[in-house]
């Protein structure tokens, strides 16, 4: 029997820097975790960019470290700590690469950063606010992930909603609590309250049960 797949969310985004690299321990290697603060590009009620604070761990030799008030395309895994908020995203050399030494207008970003992943349905509900009338799908699926400047594993949430490519409501039923399931979309927002991503669904399966 295959293994189990990994709950994992990971984004590709471009993100500009907002701080110098810091280390956060030296193992006995040469390549290290190194933290760096950067931002997220959320996409408004009227489509007006809203920047969202993204902690970057890089796990990376020094040189490779991100350089304050650069933008880069990165490319990990990414994680909520509901409890205070904070967003953070895992990468290294080889899913990192600079794309420009002058930030680009955040306009140009809202809603653009990507989520590709796997999570355990918690959540599934649906209605018809579609100004078409037809029946909006919106599941909200678990994620899993190790913090390494905390040293703990997290479990959270994150919102996908469905909208225009909800399925069939013959086809909802097949969706149900516990349901493993993969997603791709894109990151529109984070939820001020509950500090939960939320998602448009670009493409969905179901893995298992």
């Amino acid at each position: 029997m295959p293994p189990r797949p990994r709950q994992t969310a990971s984004l590709s985004a471009i993100l500009t820097t907002t701080s110098d690299a810091t280390l956060l321990r030296l193992p006995p290697g040469g390549v290290a975790w190194h933290k760096s603060e950067t931002h997220i590009v959320f996409k408004g009620p009227e489509g007006q960019p809203v920047l969202s604070p993204l902690t970057a761990y890089g796990y990376v030799m020094a040189d490779d470290a991100l350089t304050r008030h650069q933008t880069y395309h990165i490319h990990g895994a990414v994680g909520v700590d509901l409890d205070d908020g904070a967003a953070f995203i895992k990468h290294s050399s080889i899913t990192q690469s600079l794309v420009a030494t002058i930030p680009p207008e955040p306009v140009e970003l809202a809603g653009k950063a990507m989520i590709s992943s796997i999570g355990k349905v918690q959540k599934v509900a649906f209605d018809n606010v579609n100004e078409d009338g037809e029946w909006q799908l919106t599941v909200q699926a678990e994620h899993e992930i190790f913090n390494p400047e905390d040293r703990k594993a997290l479990h959270f949430p994150i919102t996908y909603c469905f909208g225009y490519f909800s399925p069939g409501l013959s086809e909802m039923g097949d969706i149900e609590i516990n349901t493993l399931m993969w997603f791709v979309g894109t990151v529109d927002s984070k939820d001020l309250v509950s500090n939960q991503l939320i998602v448009q669904v670009l493409e969905y399966g179901i893995v298992g049960s």
